[in-house]
């Protein structure tokens, strides 16, 4: 199955036939102070996305009971950066086998930690390889 979080919100990590689930984890909305515009978004990516069923609550606990529902052995999901989804994963792997998949890279080239602070000077110089189709 797949456990589908924000920082994957798009049709091409589905696969045809696995049942996939995100939650909208009410504390993590309330704690960030997500916007309605940010939820909205969110929404709307997720109905673009065919069967994927929509959840809220408690991400892990509503991610294991999917999985149960589905006779899953194994969550499949992908790696962010967020620390909190980080922390959820390894919940997870703790009661059902987890497997991550990486994102592609954003541009193909290394990055100096001295463009990352700053998205315009990152743009200007890594806009172009962001662009050109993969």
């Amino acid at each position: 199955m797949l456990w589908v979080h924000d920082a994957m919100l798009s049709e091409r990590w589905l696969r045809k036939g696995e049942p996939a689930v995100f939650v909208f984890d009410e504390a993590w909305i309330r704690d960030a102070g997500l916007s309605l515009k940010r939820l909205v978004f969110m929404a709307e990516c997720l109905e673009a996305m065919p069967g994927v069923e929509v959840r809220r609550g408690e991400v892990v606990g509503e991610v294991l009971a999917f999985a149960a529902e589905h006779g899953a052995g194994v969550v499949r999901t992908v790696d962010a950066a967020d620390p909190r989804l980080r922390r959820q994963r390894e919940v997870l792997a703790e009661s059902i086998e987890v497997e991550r998949t990486r994102p592609p890279a954003f541009v193909d080239e290394a990055v100096p930690p001295a463009d990352l602070r700053s998205f315009s000077r990152y743009w200007k110089k890594h806009g172009r390889a962001a662009k050109r189709p993969r």
